[in-house]
């Protein structure tokens, strides 16, 4: 599949941002704290990588709470932009799911009309 099926709303896009918060839902719910694990304090404490990669999570996180806050078009982009500052994913990936649907059932809608 081209890259340019997900230059745009699309259902191969809405497939892979399902599929992205599938994952990530497995992972949390599946990976849970094992016996042995540091902890979430402990490993930022200890590990230098782990800082990092907690601030660039963040970082993305801002990025996508701006660029849906820009972009979207629903009543959901603003609250889902702050959520995604403190959940991440878990709020952005839904959001971006519902502007995806709304822009397809306009697109749709307008042609319709035309």
């Amino acid at each position: 599949m081209p890259l340019s099926d997900y230059a745009r709303p699309s259902p191969a896009r809405l497939r892979l941002y399902a599929s992205l918060l599938l994952m990530l839902v497995l992972t949390a719910v599946v990976g849970r704290r094992r016996p042995g694990e540091l902890g979430t304090r402990e490993t930022l404490r200890r590990s230098g990588f782990a800082r990092v990669m907690f601030m660039d999570i963040g970082a993305l996180s801002t990025l996508g709470a701006l660029y849906l806050v820009l972009n979207g078009r629903t009543r959901v982009r603003v609250p889902a932009a702050v959520a995604s500052l403190f959940a991440g994913s878990f709020a952005l990936l839904p959001a971006l799911m519902l502007e995806d649907a709304a822009a397809m059932r306009a697109e749709r809608e307008g042609r319709a009309e035309g």
